[in-house]
């Protein structure tokens, strides 16, 4: 289904918007507020879309762009969240493991992959365009 050489980083956005979907769902459970299907939504279009649009030459920049976007965001909520609810002094300990530092490295791991994927295809596209040149 997936392009052979970059399925298993395909794969790797897939399972990271999973864990992602399946801990904003334990943490911020609907039947708790309706403003919490907001992140429930958003990860869930990550868990579906982003794989699929990854895929495809013609939407790749796009899926690119909307994994940029969700890392940004995802990050930047993250840490208000951690800010905002703050007690106690700051040390490293307390900001690895009592915030939500882990969660956002976590996140950061999807910048990676989604740059590999793009550079697959602009690397594809490059290569179509230097045969075209060279009358092959």
């Amino acid at each position: 289904m997936f392009r052979k050489e970059i399925r298993m980083s395909i794969w790797a956005i897939f399972l990271l918007s999973l864990g992602g979907f399946i801990v904003h769902y334990r943490i911020h459970p609907p039947s708790e507020s309706s403003f919490n299907l907001i992140p429930l939504i958003f990860t869930g279009l990550g868990v579906i879309l982003l794989p699929l649009m990854f895929n495809c030459r013609k939407t790749v920049a796009i899926a690119y762009l909307i994994n940029v976007a969700a890392v940004v965001v995802g990050t930047v909520t993250m840490a208000w969240e951690s800010i905002e609810h703050w007690s106690g002094p700051v040390t490293f300990k307390t900001v690895v493991f009592y915030t939500t530092f882990p969660d956002i490295v976590i996140l950061l791991a999807k910048l990676p992959l989604g740059h590999q994927i793009l550079m697959h295809f602009r690397g594809e596209a490059g290569e179509a365009e230097g045969s075209e040149e060279a009358g092959v």
